[in-house]
C-alpha cells in the first residue's frame, strides 16, 4: 500500500509542526517517509509513504497513492474512550445517584405531606360552615361523603359496598355528585379527598380482612382516604356513649381532629383493620371503658403492644415512615380549631376523644 501525505508549503521549516506531526506518523504507524517536491501540488512538500507487507520494507513501486492528513491517526485515537475511563464514568454517576436519590425521595415526601396538609385545610374550612349552617351540628360520620349508607345499584354483587367506597370509582363524587351526602356540597373547593401519598400506596396494595372482596369492585380507583371522627355526631348505637353532637361540646378544639388520615396498610399489633369506610372508630363504649380501667385516662390510651393493644382504627402512618416499618411514620390530621397537624398512630384515640 502506498500513502501519500501532502503538508502545506508555508512555515515548513526544521522542529516546525509539519516536521512533528511526520514524526509521530513514523512512530504510530511505522511507515517509512520519503520526502519529494512535487509542482503538481503547487509546492507543497510531499511523502511518499508505502509498506511492503511481504519484506516489510519500504519499496516506491509506483502505485496509485492516496492522499490522508498529517496526525489523523494521532487525533482518532486521542478521541476515544478505553475501557477503563468508562467504567471510571459509569461509577462516578452511579455514586452520585445514590447520594442524591435518597435525598431526592425526602423532597418528594416532604411535598405530597405538604400537599395532603393542604387537602385537609379544606376539611376543617367545611366543618366550619357546616356546622355555621346546622346549627353546630356535626354531620353523621357515615354518610360525610355520601348520601345514604345502604347500596347504591352501581355496588350490586358486593357483599358489603360501604367498606368499599373509598375505591370504588363509578362513586367518584367528582363524576357522579347525585351520590353526595349533604356535607359534600362543603367539600366543593377541596382539591382532593385522597392524600398523594396513599394514592400509590393503595395502587401498590390493599389488605383488609373485613373486605376480601375488593377484588370484585368493578371500577377499582381509590380516591379518599380521609375519614370523620366517628365519635363527632355520630349516630351509632355502639358508640352513643363517647359521641358529641355539637361543636361547642368539644372540650378541646385544638386537641380532637375532625378528620384523618387511612392508610390501606394496617399493623395487627396496632388496628384490626385498615381503611374501610368513610369513619374512623378507635373503638366503641365498651371498648373504651375497658382501656380507660386499663390506662386510668384517656390521655394515656395508646395503641400498640405498649399500650391497649390493637384500636379498630388508627391514623396512617406512612408520612416518613422508616423502611422497615411503611406505617411506623406519622399521618395528618385536621383539628376543629382549624390547623393541620401531623401525629403518629400511638396517639389515635386521645386526639379523637372529645370529651
Amino acid at each position: 500500500m502506498l500513502q501519500k501525505v501532502v503538508l502545506p508549503n508555508h512555515n515548513f521549516r526544521r522542529g516546525g509542526i509539519q516536521e512533528r506531526m511526520i514524526a509521530v506518523i513514523s512512530k504510530i504507524d511505522r511507515f517509512p517517509l520519503k520526502q519529494t517536491r512535487n509542482p503538481e501540488n503547487n509546492g507543497n512538500h510531499v511523502y511518499n509513504m508505502c509498506y511492503n507487507k511481504e519484506y516489510g520494507e519500504c519499496v516506491d513501486d509506483g502505485r496509485r497513492s492516496t492522499n490522508i492528513r498529517v496526525g489523523e491517526t494521532a487525533m482518532s485515537q486521542k478521541n476515544a474512550f478505553t475501557l477503563i475511563e468508562l467504567l471510571v464514568v459509569i461509577a462516578v454517576i452511579a455514586l452520585l445517584l445514590a447520594i442524591l436519590l435518597p435525598a431526592l425521595n425526602k423532597a418528594k415526601e416532604q411535598g405530597q405531606r405538604a400537599v395532603c396538609q393542604s387537602n385537609l385545610k379544606n376539611y376543617t374550612l367545611a366543618t366550619f360552615m357546616y356546622t355555621g349552617d346546622n346549627d353546630d351540628k356535626f354531620c353523621d360520620p357515615r354518610s360525610c361523603y355520601f348520601s345514604q349508607t345502604t347500596a347504591y345499584p352501581v355496588e350490586s354483587g358486593l357483599s358489603s359496598p360501604i367498606h368499599l367506597r373509598w375505591c370504588n370509582g363509578d362513586l367518584y363524587l367528582r363524576k357522579y355528585p347525585k351520590y353526595a351526602g349533604p356535607f359534600y356540597a362543603y367539600l366543593q373547593d377541596a382539591r382532593s379527598f385522597i392524600c398523594p401519598t396513599f394514592s400509590r400506596i393503595a395502587f401498590e396494595n390493599y389488605e383488609d380482612p373485613v373486605q376480601p372482596d375488593v377484588g370484585k369492585v368493578r371500577n377499582y380507583m381509590p380516591w379518599y382516604n380521609y375519614t370523620m371522627n366517628s365519635y363527632l355526631g355520630s349516630s351509632q348505637s355502639n358508640v352513643r356513649k363517647s359521641t358529641v353532637k355539637k361543636l361547642s361540646e368539644v372540650k378541646h378544639l385544638a386537641e380532637t381532629f375532625s378528620f384523618t388520615e387511612e392508610s390501606t396498610f394496617f399493623d395487627p399489633r396496632y388496628s384490626t383493620s385498615g381503611i374501610n369506610d368513610a369513619y374512623m372508630i378507635p373503638g366503641t363504649d365498651d371498648m373504651i371503658r375497658r382501656w380507660l380501667d386499663q390506662a386510668g385516662s384517656y390521655q394515656l390510651i395508646k395503641a400498640g403492644p405498649d399500650g391497649v393493644g390493637p384500636l379498630w382504627n388508627v391514623i396512617a402512618g406512612f408520612h416518613h415512615a422508616p423502611s422497615h416499618d411503611p406505617l411506623g411514620g406519622k399521618g395528618n390530621c385536621a383539628f376543629l380549631d382549624g390547623h393541620v397537624d401531623a401525629h403518629s398512630r400511638e396517639e389515635t384515640f386521645p386526639l379523637a376523644w372529645p370529651h
